[in-house]
């Protein structure tokens, strides 16, 4: 699971020894984080009871945060919209008037259900590479610390309902900069440590605010140490602010209806239909798969003979002409400009009008392009619809394969193709989800395999019934027995559990009849 961190800024501390409120400049963000959202799936959502915008302004800084101490939040949600993918979690760590660089490798969590009570779901800790540990410059600072699974790994963060709609997220310092020998007696130096942060308009969800303390006997904050919610703290050593802490996540049971989009480049692609209209595309109907559509060719400018028409590319190259690219125009096209002339006779490169470059067989590149700049038969990797990569490979090879290209010079050593996807169905709701076969395993589907849609809503009435007959009966059992054993995804383990067994017998015999 490929996990990275953007920083950027901090919060305040629930043992009571020092609150600092600090106002942190504007600061820049390494890289950029949007919300991740699968073609065809629901809308990304984001969960938080802070008021903070997550950039530059005040902060509390909760100064006497110790090393394995956590700070967490939980949020109750519509049960409707389980299960759900974490996308994007952020807290915002800072620093109150250093007086040296310091360095916090910190843990990251995640739960279905409360931190106190609720299943641990995932957890990564920095290492100074994958993850980075927390580093501030002295004096002070702010960093928004952000964790995200690369949208392309096939192993994302999927949080199912526990029984109470509720998920949580939470960030424990594991090692400060300059920890003290008993924070329980001396806090950890504030001049020389960086600590998370609450917001400054006030607590406004302190049962949802959580805080693991470390055992300072039944003086400590909280008594005794262990999970507590805000609302649970002496009011002493109470926060003033919510955790400066959001979770962006994505539900997994929206189920927008797929099906076939040609697209102005002539190629065909599963999208939603407003998804396809965005993409100036065609869309042929709900739930039609890409093979039962014929796509109509691109058109683009032809040149021939110093004259521009709009054609298809067959077309154009059959007439004798230069074609110059999907979409291109002719009232954008100068068909006696010069520009790189590509020659597959030859491998070679000439700058030559656009007709011209057609009466020798080349590719034009496009007027003003040049031969030093332009990459004429490029080759490179190519992941295809399985999610297998080949090489080296040309642009339109891997086209006409249904894969895509990644770039000219490109290798599958250093490609990581994604999964394929297929339909999957949710006993459990009827629901059917466009995920990878480990994804749906994770919901408790079953997979309908590679490349499959959901052409029909699953019927979670009777999944034992795996004929689709009607009914429980001898044919349902026999194909269980057939599958006996290791099955990870199939319609025969009802209970999701990676494999047909005792307990998938039970359950057929025990829905035996008409469904």
């Amino acid at each position: 699971m490929i996990l990275t961190t953007l920083l950027m800024c901090t919060l305040d501390r629930p043992l009571g020894a020092e609150e600092h409120r600090v106002r942190i400049p504007e600061f820049v963000v390494s890289g950029s984080v949007q919300p991740i959202a699968l073609a065809g799936s629901c809308p990304a959502e984001i969960s938080a009871h802070t008021d903070a915008d997550f950039g530059g302004g005040q902060y509390t800084v909760q100064a006497g945060f110790a090393e394995q101490e956590v700070a967490a939040a939980s949020w109750t949600l519509d049960p409707a919209v389980f299960p759900i993918q974490l996308d994007v979690a952020e807290m915002i760590f800072a620093t109150s008037n250093t007086n040296v660089t310091t360095t916090t490798e910190w843990t990251f969590f995640v739960w279905s259900g409360t931190p106190a009570s609720g299943n641990l779901v995932a957890q990564y800790s920095s290492d100074g590479e994958l993850l980075p540990h927390i580093v501030l410059q002295p004096g002070t600072n702010g960093v928004n610390v952000q964790v995200l699974v690369d949208p392309d790994d096939p192993e994302q963060i999927i949080i199912n309902d526990s029984g109470d709609a509720t998920f949580s997220i939470g960030y424990r310092i594991d090692q400060h900069n300059n920890q003290t020998n008993n924070p329980c007696l001396v806090a950890p130096p504030s001049s020389q440590n960086a600590f998370p942060t609450t917001d400054v308009g006030g607590l406004q969800a302190p049962s949802q605010n959580w805080l693991f303390g470390v055992n300072c006997g039944f003086l400590g904050c909280p008594p005794n140490g262990g999970w507590a919610t805000f609302a649970d703290l002496n009011v002493l050593c109470r926060p003033s602010g919510d955790w400066v802490m959001r979770a962006t996540w994505t539900s997994l049971s929206c189920n927008q209806t797929l099906g076939a989009c040609c697209l102005p480049n002539g190629t065909c692609g599963l999208e939603t239909s407003n998804d396809c209209a965005t993409l100036g595309g065609l869309f042929e109907g709900d739930n039609v798969p890409c093979t039962n559509v014929e796509c109509p060719p691109a058109l683009g400018a032809c040149c021939l003979s110093g004259t521009c028409s709009t054609q298809a590319a067959d077309d154009c190259i059959n007439s004798g002409g230069t074609w110059q690219g999907a979409g291109t125009l002719c009232s954008e096209i100068d068909c006696n400009a010069g520009g790189a002339c590509c020659i597959p006779a030859t491998g070679g490169c000439l700058s030559l009008p656009a007709t011209d470059c057609g009466l020798v067989g080349g590719t034009f590149s496009g007027p003003g392009t040049t031969c030093g700049t332009t990459i004429c038969f490029p080759e490179g990797a190519c992941c295809l619809d399985d999610g297998t990569c080949v090489e080296p490979t040309t642009p339109e090879d891997c086209t006409g394969a249904g894969g895509v290209f990644q770039g000219d010079g490109t290798d599958c050593a250093s490609t990581n193709c994604p999964d394929p996807e297929g339909a999957c169905c949710v006993p459990t709701t009827g629901a059917c989800l466009l995920l990878t076969n480990s994804n749906c395993g994770v919901v408790g589907g079953q997979y309908a395999g590679d490349g499959t849609i959901c052409e029909n809503e699953c019927d979670s009435a009777c999944p034992e019934d795996l004929d689709g007959s009607g009914a429980v009966e001898f044919a349902d059992l026999i194909q269980l027995l057939s599958a006996f054993g290791p099955c990870d995804g199939c319609a025969e383990d009802l209970n999701a559990s990676g494999a047909v067994e005792f307990n998938d017998l039970i359950a057929l015999l025990s829905a035996w009849g008409e469904c």
